[in-house]
């Protein structure tokens, strides 16, 4: 029997991970959108009820609860292993877990009531669990998106938590308890329990500082683009454009305005839903014309903005002609035989502080293409020095 010292002492690591499987629970709640904070609590809370029994429970008691106790564990394993794959998007081999928890079950069962054996039983659990937790860690080589630091701390504490839940068995005839009736009041039992406690505490902490990135990451991208055609709003555009404008090396640029002929008539014919539509085919076709420092943003209404780096003004008019090309080739937003154009005005910059006045110009410029006829592009008259004449680069109009 345990005094009460040592009861608070083993049943603290169980308690305790209810409390972090309730505060994840919360944080899940409060961002749905993050599922792996969901599985994560799933896991702490499938753990610690099988966890609390191995502790209080003598070892001729545990063997009738074998396949209940190994059930709660294999099924917290998969939980763990699952919320690693929703974060890393991809898979637990669902197949392939079924498979390893059927033989791990089936394991536990035959040690435990026809040939009883704690050592086999342990042994058999570590291995199968080790297998539940290692499939999402495996398919990560295969995962193209690039881990930050903080995806990369949690893979490294899942290959440690995987490679200490392989050895446990080994670690236990190392420290020399081959009767493991002894186990659950050993010194070796204590250091189990404070290790799950620690690893679950790190676990916490890291996926907790995930979802606190991705939700900054979220708000900020919410605050920087347009929430109906996913590309830049004013306001980003201003921000970004200023770190380009401190870059030598994308000069000479040009600031494209272009503004969707007869919108008003599009939303009074065909409704404000298929005025949606054409902004984001729009925005679609534009961004598909664009490299990889350029930039497109909403400016609002029906008026978008670009600003094409290492470009003169002739490629950047070629560009702007392959755009109108794009838009009436790939018009399957408005009804047979309506055209869908666009007209554009062109300034160019060559120095940082002319954003401003390039903007200013071509809005006027645009101005004068709509007054024309519209589906018209209008360039500035300046010219660029020869300079930056010589150095642009030709997959300005690839």
């Amino acid at each position: 029997m345990f005094g009460n010292n040592d009861f608070i002492l083993v049943i603290t690591p169980s308690l305790a991970m209810l409390v972090l499987a309730l505060l994840l629970l919360i944080a899940w709640l409060i961002q749905r959108s993050q599922r792996f904070l969901l599985w994560q609590a799933c896991a702490y809370s499938l753990a610690a009820l099988p966890l609390g029994l191995q502790s209080l429970l003598p070892l001729d008691e545990l063997n009738r609860y074998a396949l209940l106790i190994g059930g709660f564990y294999l099924l917290g394993a998969w939980c763990l292993a699952k919320s690693w794959a929703e974060r890393w998007r991809v898979s637990t081999q669902p197949h392939i877990t079924l498979f390893i928890a059927i033989a791990t079950l089936a394991a536990l069962y035959y040690f435990s009531r026809i040939e009883p054996s704690a050592w086999a039983r342990v042994s058999s659990f570590s291995f199968g669990s080790g297998l539940i937790l290692v499939l999402p860690i495996l398919e990560t080589r295969f995962q193209k998106t690039l881990f930050d630091w903080l995806d990369k701390s949690l893979l490294w504490l899942s290959i440690v938590f995987t490679a200490y839940t392989f050895t446990r068995p080994v670690l236990i005839w190392l420290l020399g308890y081959s009767d493991l009736r002894s186990l659950p009041s050993s010194s070796y039992w204590l250091l189990t329990l404070m290790s799950i406690l620690g690893f679950s505490l790190l676990f916490t902490v890291v996926m907790s500082a995930i979802a606190v990135q991705d939700t900054v990451r979220k708000l900020k991208d919410e605050r920087d683009h347009d929430p109906l055609t996913k590309i830049l709003n004013r306001r980003s555009f201003q921000e970004r454009a200023q770190k380009h404008l401190v870059d030598l090396r994308l000069y000479p640029m040009a600031v494209l305005a272009c503004d969707i002929d007869h919108f008003k008539r599009i939303n009074d014919t065909w409704g404000h839903e298929r005025g949606d539509q054409v902004l984001q085919l729009v925005s679609a076709i534009l961004q598909s014309n664009l490299r990889q420092h350029d930039l497109v943003a909403r400016f609002g209404g029906e008026e978008f903005v670009i600003l094409l780096a290492g470009i003169t003004l002739r490629d950047a008019e070629l560009i702007a002609q392959r755009i109108q090309c794009g838009l009436r080739s790939q018009n399957t937003v408005l009804p047979a035989g309506s055209k869908l154009t666009m007209s554009f005005g062109i300034s160019p910059i060559i120095k940082s502080c002319q954003l401003e006045h390039a903007l200013k110009e071509a809005d006027q410029l645009l101005y004068q293409a709509k007054n024309a006829g519209r589906d018209r592009v209008h360039v500035s008259g300046v010219t660029y020095p020869d300079i930056f004449i010589e150095s642009t680069p030709s997959e300005a109009t690839a």
